[in-house]
């Protein structure tokens, strides 16, 4: 069978318009490709509304990092939490929940060892694969961070922590 973007697109569509959350978020992957942020998050937040995973994971990123939404730690902590436990140790996820312990953001208390928690299956997915190094690249320094906090200040510029 050869392969066939354009009908593999219209295939995803048709299915995403009967709200098959799988081709939803498999379209905006296709439409995040192409640069179109609104469609991209439209299609993100109907998949994540039914429960799938990858796209819960994204949104808490987008939240997160102020990505086409504005930043909003407190959602991003919500989503990414709803998404860590539907799958144990989501790397995408729990890298939005270690940066928001480590700095205490999104409602969550500042903790060394909760940040490390979360942050170990970013550096796991590093280790299985060091070509993720970019898509993991915050994770990595910002456990670096706990582990030599003097290398790092936070937003806040409180040291002591």
């Amino acid at each position: 069978l050869a392969q066939d973007e354009h009908k593999a697109e219209s295939l995803y569509r048709s299915s995403a318009d009967q709200g098959y959350s799988n081709a939803q978020y498999f379209l905006g992957v296709i439409e995040e490709k192409r640069g179109n942020d609104s469609e991209t998050f439209q299609l993100f937040q109907a998949a994540a509304s039914q429960g799938y995973m990858a796209a819960l994971s994204r949104l808490a990123m987008y939240y997160h990092q102020g990505e086409v939404v504005e930043e909003d730690d407190m959602e991003a902590v919500r989503i990414a939490t709803v998404s860590a436990r539907l799958q144990d140790r989501n790397p995408c996820a729990n890298e939005v929940l270690g940066y928001c312990f480590a700095f205490g953001k999104g409602g969550l208390e500042r903790s060394r060892v909760r940040s490390v928690y979360y942050y170990k299956p970013a550096i796991e997915e590093f280790e299985l694969d060091p070509n993720t190094t970019r898509r993991y690249a915050s994770a990595l320094i910002n456990i670096s961070s706990i582990y030599y906090p003097e290398c790092l200040t936070p937003p806040s510029g409180d040291n002591n922590w």
